[in-house]
């Protein structure tokens, strides 16, 4: 059975061979094409790499090209360089793989200028005793050049003069340093593209497909002069940039400091000898944080706009819009002996909310919820002259101002500045103050010098006369207590900081406020207010007037509080050192409607006032203020009563006569952290007490001789368990 089966396989193994015979001499001609094709296949290979081998080992010398790169970028730069495999391939040329160069002479700081992963020189010839370099591509290079000028012109000058024709750079990264401050800072790939034609070095970069939506991207192109270095052009396109990636460029086309936003526009940036430096451009600004110029703790957060702008080397002009909003700015340079700038400001605001609501400190915390519109035109000359260097004209116009915030009350303001040909300005505010109508009007001069300071940067102090006359119908003392309120947290605050950080102490006629505005400062504003009032309800206490006096480094305000006996009084003299201050409050019956004091937590609440008090003090803060001050008063309290369980007797004692009005007098003074309270008076029909007694963090306790209802005798009271116990 086996050997039939055998057979059978043999037959059928036969016929098959038969059937294969005849196909191939029915296709002998196909398959000869294929066995010719794969033998010059196979031979092509075979040269292929039998000349990339012969190239390789005897007529490339790989061990000194090695030596001869890494001394050339050492000559040429100044640098350290390590190479670390240098090969050699037919496709992609001279290949080399790891190549770092360092910032320094030597990698001791381990601080790397260029880090590359792999670096392909493709040559002109293979065989030509002098081949030319025809391409370089860079994979994935990392680039950090400091903001050093001789190495970029050197870089630039390199790319324009050599001919190389081809330059390529594969998911580049980039970071240019300025001392502690990064100026780029490339975080995405870029590719950038180098080409040398018709005598000029073509560029062209992107960091990926710009029509995708919702993306990061730029791309732009743009051209240099191989023999002029003043002639080129580059025409750049931004879609959801960040600034941070190039803040120094997006500081120079906002004109000021911006910390972060998001850009997306094109610009054009062009140079020839006809036409000379030009840039335009159109941008749009979202999410941005910008500090205020002249006003370094502030920022505009979170704000979107659109700027416009075209400069040239004598002239940078800005035009910024948003929805109700138009700024136009320009800067001109006039070139000569000395350089010096005109600068015209030119804004239509219609709805200052729009700009405001997005203002806020540093913090984050404070806003300015300012309403309104406002106009006008500033322009401002460097004329030369360093007594007078600054030559100011414009005027300002805002009406329907408001500021609705909860520490001050401003409405209907119209507000008028004119600035005149020789300094001089004029000005005037009507508006309604805690709704009450209230006038500022004024004029005076403001020269500004030009001095030196010691590091060589110039500094613009100025030199003011001002006069101003403040009226208002009526004034309510009580309604500028929560702008007192936030005064006194902030400077709690700052004393605080001061003692936790041991901040130094900073003399204040060293300031900036000092330096550029109070030295040269004479400063007049007169106040008149037809009706004060202590508080809401309470009855007109007459007739207000005062003043405000800033001259000679002194610092004087003076005013009554109604027609009674009653004045505030603060006298600093501070172009010194540690200025002095002093401050003097006195009140004569002056109605009252807040709890004045809390003893042993109880408010003891007068309905009338007598007040005697003084403050001095010398330091350049408020915590110097604060440690060195000299505080007394002497106090009296009108219509104090207290209520069941303000004060409890220890023993069998009646106190009926303190849930009668009574009055309370002593006199205080402050020594380190301890009050001192003496000639203590408690009076009324049914008292008759005096004594002594201190007071520190609040807790009063007090010693007091005399009658109390038919009771004589001596009485302590004392904080316990936060009630006052008499004893």
């Amino acid at each position: 059975m086996e050997r039939i089966l055998s057979t059978q396989r043999f037959l059928q193994w036969k016929q098959n061979l038969r059937i294969l015979l005849n196909r191939i001499r029915e296709n002998k001609r196909v398959l000869f094409s294929f066995l010719a094709l794969g033998f010059v296949f196979f031979l092509f290979v075979l040269c292929y790499y039998g000349l990339e081998f012969y190239l390789r080992n005897y007529r490339i010398p790989l061990v000194k090209l090695r030596k001869v790169v890494a001394s050339t970028i050492n000559q040429e730069l100044g640098k350290a360089v390590d190479i670390g495999v240098l090969d050699f391939s037919l496709r992609e040329g001279l290949i080399i793989e790891d190549l770092v160069v360092s910032n320094e002479e030597d990698f001791s700081f381990n601080d790397h200028m260029l880090k590359v992963k792999k670096v392909t020189f493709r040559l002109s010839s293979y065989f030509k005793d002098s081949p030319t370099v025809e391409r370089i591509d860079f994979y994935s290079p990392q680039l950090v050049l400091n903001d050093d000028r001789g190495l970029r012109d050197r870089l630039i000058s390199y790319a324009q003069t050599s001919k190389l024709k081809d330059i390529r750079f594969h998911d580049a990264k980039l970071t240019v340093k300025q001392a502690d401050t990064t100026l780029v800072d490339w975080k995405e790939g870029w590719d950038i593209d180098l080409v040398r034609k018709n005598k000029r070095l073509f560029l062209k970069y992107n960091n990926g497909w710009f029509w995708v939506p919702n993306t990061t991207r730029v791309k732009g192109e743009g051209y240099f002069s191989e023999s002029n270095l003043d002639d080129f052009q580059f025409e750049f396109f931004w879609k959801n940039f960040p600034s941070e990636e190039a803040i120094l460029l997006t500081n120079f086309l906002f004109g000021s400091q911006v910390q972060s936003a998001v850009l997306t526009g094109e610009g054009k940036i062009s140079s020839s000898p006809n036409t000379g430096f030009v840039i335009d451009g159109d941008l749009e600004f979202e999410n941005s944080f910008i500090i205020l110029p002249f006003f370094e703790n502030y920022l505009l957060e979170g704000f979107r706009f659109r700027e416009k702008f075209h400069f040239t080397k004598e002239l940078e002009e800005r035009e910024f819009f948003g929805n109700e909003f138009q700024i136009k700015s320009q800067v001109a340079t006039v070139f000569g002996k000395e350089t010096l700038l005109h600068r015209k400001l030119e804004f239509q605001i219609t709805e200052l909310e729009d700009i405001f609501e997005h203002i806020t400190d540093i913090s984050g915390l404070f806003r300015f919820p300012l309403f309104g519109e406002l106009h006008g035109n500033l322009e401002v000359k460097e004329t030369g002259d360093k007594n007078k260097w600054f030559s100011i004209t414009g005027e300002v116009k805002g009406s329907e101002l408001k500021l609705a915030s909860s520490l001050f009350a401003l409405e209907n303001g119209k507000l008028y500045l004119q600035w005149k040909p020789n300094n001089e300005w004029e000005l005037s505010i009507d508006s309604e103050t805690f709704g009450k109508p209230s006038h500022l009007i004024g004029a005076g001069s403001a020269d500004f010098s030009r001095s030196k300071k010691t590091d060589g940067t110039f500094y613009y102090p100025m030199s003011s006369k001002t006069k101003l006359k403040f009226q208002s119908t009526e004034l309510t003392a009580n309604d500028w207590k929560p702008l007192y309120e936030d005064w006194k947290k902030d400077t709690m605050e700052e004393i605080r900081e001061r003692q936790e950080k041991l901040i130094p102490e900073e003399y204040f006629y060293q300031t900036k406020l000092y330096k550029y505005f109070l030295e040269s400062m004479n400063f007049d504003l007169s106040i008149h207010i037809t009706n004060f009032f202590a508080y809401q309800g309470s009855k007109s206490l007459g007739e207000s007037k005062g003043n405000l006096v800033v001259k000679d480094g002194r610092f004087s305000l003076n005013l009554g509080l109604g027609n009674v006996d009653s004045k505030l009084s603060v006298v600093s003299y501070f172009a010194s050192k540690t200025p002095n201050f002093s401050f003097n409050l006195n009140l004569k019956e002056y109605p009252w409607s807040d709890p004045w004091m809390n003893v042993c937590g109880t408010e003891w609440k007068p309905n009338q006032v007598n007040l005697d008090y003084s403050f001095n003090s010398i330091g350049s803060d408020y915590y110097m203020l604060h440690k060195d001050a000299r505080t007394s008063y002497s106090l009296k309290l009108f219509g104090v009563n207290l209520k069941d369980g303000d004060l409890i007797s220890k023993g069998n004692m009646e106190l009926l006569a303190f849930k009668k009005p009574f009055d309370i007098e002593f006199t205080l003074n402050r020594y380190s952290d301890m009050d001192y309270l003496s000639d203590v008076v408690l009076s009324s029909e049914q008292l008759d007490l005096k004594g002594y007694g201190n007071n520190k963090n609040g807790n009063y306790q007090m010693t007091l001789y005399g009658l109390i209802g038919e009771t004589r005798g001596s009485f302590a009271v004392s904080e316990e368990e936060n009630k006052c116990l008499i004893k």
